[in-house]
């Protein structure tokens, strides 16, 4: 191994220990970080450096010749890398390595002559065998029940409409917390859009951009008649779900009735781990079917099915997404073995018993101008029944983001607010 002191190396010698002129400095900035010592190690075929952060990484050598952050190898506008796989040798090994701008930069020069330049606060933010810190992917989720009765966090339209910080900190609660509330929005068609496009745009479905939801006489959906909804997770017949969604009252008069509900899917599915597990090992492992039929805006028939397990986990066994919806199951099981179909209703039964536990419900009347914005694959959402009381209207627009495009938002905000450095 060959450690190389600040400013300089010197291939001559085995080891060098640091400089004693340096300072130990405490640093608040990432930009601030320094390398305090390099070390190569030619036969791992990596470097290893140490941060006065306290931070020590590894570094292999054919890694960093592919992440080359210079104009040639790296596009910034972009974040798209510039060479080619055809290009890299797994083997390549630096000609030379040293220290700039007193630990600040590591310039690595390759056989080829060619000279990467990595900031040291780069470097920090690449930690193999780590989890990665972005808390924008790998949100620390908040569960919830009943205690968010009255205290649903919630925001202003207008506000949101103007101020990052404010459009940052919705996205935020949306992407921790999965639900809440928009308050004093124009009791008129639009501002679900209004607000789409200050993250993105409207996700599109076979139910158009935006849907309406109000009575009508025999309807092909039962969310347009005044009978009860149950708890459920919107438009399930779909693999590639709607993310966010908005759900705008614009009139509310002469009605009895109609209360909306909210139930977190992630704190159902720790009750059931913790109390039933082996429904929980069912719900987790054993597809449900679902589907759903209608025509298009343009008159176009459409017929959608999809196959998901009622809680799904990610590779680290942790809860992804809840998928329950009665109006949408479908009426086969093809992929459950027929022995066990029986205890999969069980545990279907036990899971729903469990949502409408009262700990569980948070319950909200929404009021003209306001919307609610929830988490569609995390949080379950319900109507009451209602009754006209005189001549009234309920009149509701909704529509979807998807999260692809709520964390994209979500980091160019961060990265304008707080001034972090993404490449």
């Amino acid at each position: 191994m060959q450690s190389v002191q600040l400013h300089h190396i010197n291939s001559n010698r085995k080891s060098f220990s640091l400089r004693n002129d340096v300072k130990s400095l405490h640093f608040t900035m990432a930009s601030d970080l320094r390398l305090m010592s390099l070390t190569r190690d030619d036969a791992a075929r990596w470097y290893r450096v140490a941060m006065d952060s306290g931070y020590e990484g590894t570094y292999p050598y054919v890694w960093l010749r592919d992440n080359c952050r210079c104009s040639e190898c790296f596009s910034p506008p972009s974040l798209q890398r510039m060479s080619k796989m055809s290009d890299l040798d797994p083997e390549v090994m630096p000609l030379s390595e040293e220290l700039l701008d007193e630990g600040s930069k590591l310039r690595v020069t390759w056989p080829d002559q060619h000279r990467s330049e990595f900031d040291a606060a780069w470097l920090n933010r690449q930690r193999f065998s780590e989890m990665q810190q972005d808390t924008v992917s790998c949100p620390i989720r908040k569960s919830w029940g009943a205690e968010l009765n009255g205290r649903i966090p919630a925001f202003d339209f207008q506000k949101l409409l103007q101020d990052d910080l404010e459009l940052y900190n919705w996205l935020d609660v949306l992407n921790t917390k999965g639900l809440a509330l928009v308050k004093g929005a124009p009791t008129e068609k639009g501002p679900s859009r209004q607000l789409a496009e200050r993250v993105a745009f409207l996700k599109r479905t076979f139910y158009g951009e935006v849907f309406e939801i109000l009575r009508k006489q025999d309807a092909s959906n039962i969310a347009y008649a005044p009978t009860e909804l149950g708890l459920h997770v919107d438009q399930l017949y779909l693999y590639h779900l709607p993310g966010v969604q908005m759900l705008h009252c614009i009139e509310r008069t002469n009605i009895a009735g109609g209360e909306n509900q909210f139930v977190d899917g992630l704190h159902v599915a720790q009750q059931i781990r913790t109390e039933f597990p082996a429904a929980y090992q069912l719900l987790t492992t054993q597809e449900i079917d679902f589907r759903g039929g209608g025509t298009t805006e343009s008159g176009n028939a459409f017929h959608l099915k999809s196959s998901l397990p009622t809680i799904k986990l990610d590779r680290y066994g942790e809860f992804q997404s809840i998928h329950f919806c009665d109006v949408t199951r479908a009426p086969y099981l093809p992929r459950v073995p027929v022995a066990q179909v029986t205890e999969l209703y069980r545990a279907l039964k036990l899971l729903y018993e469990i949502m409408y536990r009262p700990e569980n419900l948070v319950r909200h009347q929404l009021a003209g101008g306001e919307m609610v914005t929830f988490n569609n694959v995390r949080v379950l959402h319900a109507r009451k029944a209602y009754t006209f009381t005189g001549e009234g209207s309920r009149h509701l627009e909704g529509g979807y983001i998807g999260w692809d495009e709520v964390h994209s938002r979500m980091r160019v905000l961060h990265e304008k607010i707080f001034g972090d450095v993404r490449l």
